[in-house]
């Protein structure tokens, strides 16, 4: 009997381990598939972010870049003809230049530290700025600054009209902050004519730096992030920038990566025409147009040329009498 009861106990600690086995492995089983659930979402959640399309640089981006926009070094030969310091310029054009990129929406732009002293040596800017903790930085130096100042009498009222024109050239670089390659290198040319009676030379000057500036962005935005078409219906395209009304581009089909053979580095993308476009309308982030030829789709790339030496339109002076004097009367 005293057996029988202890046999009877012996398997019944047995079952007990058994099912205590199984009811473990079971919740062990369904945190495993909870946790492969939360797994699955993330992951879900993050292919949802990535962005569709690599850029310029060959990637693929959830966050935007943080570029530091370095003071302009100032390096003019005509500097004591002119009435602004090369203090004030640097600080002018570099403001021009941080506003332009941080208002593209596509960069953090970070102010330098050393904002005050646009001659300071190169390698205590990186150092002070902490630039490595950026993706990138610009470096940017204003070679030339004509202006001239003059009084044109018009034939017509034998009236005096003061002109003013700026010429300016501004070389730019974006560094790899954390390779010091250079990613790009420019060099960018602006002319401004004004016959704005009020307007003084510096007012000039500086509307001369906002030109510049919003040229530069517009360099960098078409190499690193090239414009895209979102959307193309029928004759009507959308595009993911803003560009001039009457703006025409070229349309380009990307195909596959090309490598470097010896580096393995990206080289590019294979690119072909396949069309032309307009725009006619645009608003403060999109561009609306019109395809003018070839066939396009969602996810074509457009180019409309580098920037390479413009000249703004003349300005001119209306009458009293809701008439214009022309520049050249």
């Amino acid at each position: 009997m005293t057996m029988n009861r202890l046999i009877k106990l012996k398997f019944g600690l047995i079952a007990i381990f058994i099912l205590s086995a199984c009811s473990s492995q079971s919740e062990k089983q369904s945190t495993s598939n909870e946790d492969q659930q939360i797994i699955s979402n993330v992951a879900a959640d993050m292919d949802n972010q990535v962005a569709l399309y690599e850029n310029g640089l060959g990637e693929k981006q959830i966050e935007r870049y943080k570029m530091v926009v370095l003071p302009t070094q100032v390096n003019l030969s005509n500097q004591y003809q002119l009435p602004i310091s090369s203090d004030l310029l640097s600080e002018t054009i570099t403001h021009e230049i941080a506003t332009a990129l941080h208002n593209s929406q596509r960069f953090e732009i970070f102010a330098n530290k050393n904002s005050n002293d646009s001659q300071s040596n190169e390698n205590s800017e990186v150092d002070s700025n902490g630039i490595t903790q950026s993706e990138f930085y610009l470096k940017s130096t204003l070679t030339q600054l004509d202006t001239d100042e003059t009084v044109r009498i018009l034939k017509a009222t034998g009236q005096g009209v003061e002109e003013k024109q700026v010429s300016t050239t501004v070389l730019y670089q974006i560094i790899d902050a954390k390779t010091n390659k250079i990613v790009l290198g420019r060099s960018l040319r602006y002319q401004l004519k004004s016959t704005t009676n009020s307007e003084s030379l510096s007012t000039t000057i500086n509307n001369t730096f906002a030109k510049i500036a919003d040229l530069m962005k517009r360099e960098v935005l078409n190499e690193i992030y090239p414009i895209r078409i979102l959307k193309a219906d029928n004759n009507q395209i959308i595009l993911d920038q803003p560009l001039p009304v009457d703006t025409e581009c070229d349309v380009i089909r990307i195909g596959e990566k090309l490598k470097d053979g010896y580096t393995n580095s990206v080289l590019g993308y294979e690119q072909t025409q396949v069309g032309k476009l307009a725009v006619t309308n645009v608003t403060s982030v999109l561009s609306y147009g019109k395809i003018i030829d070839g066939q396009v789709s969602e996810g074509d790339i457009c180019k409309i040329g580098q920037a390479k030496s413009l000249v703004a339109s003349e300005l001119v002076i209306r009458t009293e009498r809701g008439g214009v004097i022309l520049p050249f009367d």
